[in-house]
């Protein structure tokens, strides 16, 4: 006997949202979890320190390679009428992301080197490389496509098997600059197996010139939030790099993979969030799945600040070495951060960027970036790596603060605003190669 299969209730739609959409970007991110002990105990002070410091470069320039497609390209892709132009849509976010891409994993391999202990340079140009290469990841259009599968095959697999054979080569090699190599080909590689499966061509369908720069310009204000989010979001490490010695950085460095393992939970769960209360129009279902989703990283928020500020010390020893033991007074600001960027998550993500906030975002995030990176400066010349940890812990709760104003003005429940927007500012049709 056949029949209409049943609507999911709102919570266990909810709950399998969380578990398949966020899961598995989760586990592309958190493979290097695996990694970074035994990266740690085969490297020097100055080798984990460089790693460390590219890393944090390197993730900075890949959140500029991504362009804004991370913030505004999920809805984007999700509120799309066909594949078709969910596949047109990742097609010109590919050629405006890996234009920049290119630029920022040279320009972030030279600035990491220069930052990192001399004797080092290659570890942190590396790492600053493979961070750099995430400008291109899939994450962002599996969420929107609602495909655990995409992030499954193309990101967390060959990142899984670049970390087994790192681990090996390091361990028989010493050196952790091929970590650094083989997490870069596994991106790109992984890139190019997503192409040649889904869209079935190596390349994308190249759009035009007229196209791209249109894109361009309605992500802008996209871009400058994640940019310059990122900026003070990763400046922790470099900033310390710059004032501290290599010992000091190096255990301040444990600290924020500590710090960089719990908020990988929290843009994943903001990812999944993002999909379920967007999909629905309703606007009183709109701000019912605002509010559960303030519930869900209210909780992951809580989790995230009792494992920093109580276990946090703990936890880095255990996992890079006692010599490597991160500062519990460090821990506890990193925790306060760590409320602050859950919390800000879903403002940003489910309420201000739908509704076509994001010029406002942009200007609370370039003040967080100010204020944050100068009293990460100015407090860690005073305080060490403790000072650079406050400051840090300032930035984002000026993001949360400002975030929660903007917010209180827009209502639980905005008019997204994306895809007008972004059609009203495109050409009308698309140009063939």
């Amino acid at each position: 006997m056949s029949g209409a299969r049943p609507t999911p209730s709102p919570a266990s739609a909810l709950a399998r949202r969380l578990i398949g959409f966020s899961t598995l970007p989760f586990l592309a991110s958190v493979l290097p979890l695996i990694a970074l002990p035994f990266m740690s105990r085969a490297s020097s002070t100055d080798d984990w320190t460089a790693l460390n410091i590219g890393l944090g470069v390197g993730t900075f320039a890949g959140a500029i390679g991504l362009v804004g497609w991370n913030i505004l390209g999920t809805p984007l892709v999700a509120m799309a009428s066909s594949d078709d132009d969910r596949r047109a849509l990742y097609g010109r976010s590919f050629y405006i992301r890996a234009a920049v891409v290119i630029v920022a994993s040279l320009l972030s391999a030279v600035v990491a080197s220069l930052i990192s202990p001399t004797s080092s340079w290659a570890v942190a140009a590396a790492f600053a490389v493979a961070g750099a290469l995430n400008g291109i990841g899939l994450s962002w259009y599996a969420v929107g496509v609602s495909s655990p599968r995409i992030a499954l095959w193309y990101e967390v697999v060959p990142r899984g098997i670049a970390t087994a054979a790192a681990i090996v080569v390091v361990l028989v090699t010493q050196n952790v600059l091929w970590y650094g190599v083989l997490l870069s080909l596994s991106i790109v590689l992984g890139t190019l197996a997503f192409h040649r499966r889904v869209l079935h061509r190596l390349w994308p369908t190249w759009p035009g010139i007229a196209r791209l720069r249109s894109d361009v310009g309605d992500m802008k204000a996209a871009w400058g939030v994640e940019s310059i989010g990122s900026l003070y979001q990763n400046a922790p490490v470099p900033v310390a790099g710059l004032i501290a010695s290599p010992v000091d950085v190096a255990a301040y460095a444990s600290s924020d993979r500590i710090y960089r393992y719990g908020t990988l939970g929290v843009s994943a769960a903001g990812n999944a969030l993002q999909g379920w209360v967007l999909e629905t129009t309703d606007s009183r279902s709109r701000r019912s799945r605002n509010l559960a989703a303030f519930a869900v990283m209210g909780v992951i928020a809580a989790i995230g600040w009792v494992v920093l500020a109580i276990f946090g010390p703990l936890l880095s020893g255990l996992l890079f070495g006692a010599d490597k033991q991160g500062d519990p007074a460090a821990f506890h600001f990193l925790g306060i951060a760590f409320i602050a960027v859950t919390m800000s998550t879903p403002l940003i993500r489910n309420i201000l960027i739908p509704a076509r906030k994001d010029g406002f975002v942009l200007a609370v995030s370039m003040f967080a970036a100010i204020v944050g990176v100068a009293l990460m400066v100015v407090l860690g010349s005073w305080l060490g790596t403790t000072g650079v940890a406050i400051g840090f812990a300032a930035s984002e709760t000026a993001t949360l603060l400002g975030c929660i104003a903007l917010a209180t003005r827009v209502g639980l429940a905005p008019r997204s605003d994306a895809t007008a927007t972004r059609d009203a500012r495109s050409p009308t049709e698309e140009e063939t190669p």
